[in-house]
């Protein structure tokens, strides 16, 4: 492997899981009674605030994660993010098909090696 071009691994790792978290943020802001409604169902205690800080996390630390500012603790909010979509949403609608938990393990495991080996190049912090 080329070393020259090695900090650029995570870099793009980085940068997709940020827009992985960004995008769906975005959406959920565009429609916020979407996430309320969900958390509602599944029975989260005040559905409502618990969605607006579900919105907001998805976007400022997905924002900050693309971005490479404080990386590692950017990724943890994500990281519990994801856990609890896998485990009150995703493993409870599997029907067969693991793809969509197996899409979230594989962001979790992501994140956890960004917080592991460093934002990469082209990061805010070079830390």
């Amino acid at each position: 492997m080329n070393k020259q071009y090695s900090m650029y691994g995570p870099t793009l790792l980085r940068v997709f899981l940020g827009l992985l978290m960004l995008v769906p943020g975005i959406s959920k802001l565009m429609n916020p009674g979407g996430p309320i409604g969900m958390l509602t169902n599944l029975g989260f205690p005040i559905p409502s605030i618990m969605a607006w800080v579900l919105i907001i996390s998805e976007i400022v630390f997905g924002l900050t994660l693309i971005l490479g500012y404080k990386v590692k603790y950017t990724v943890w909010p994500l990281v519990i993010i994801l856990a609890v979509a896998t485990i009150f949403v995703v493993i409870p609608n599997t029907s067969g098909s693991y793809v969509n938990l197996i899409f979230h393990l594989q962001a979790i495991a992501g994140l956890i090696t960004i917080y592991l080996i460093g934002p990469g190049a082209l990061a805010i912090d070079k830390k």
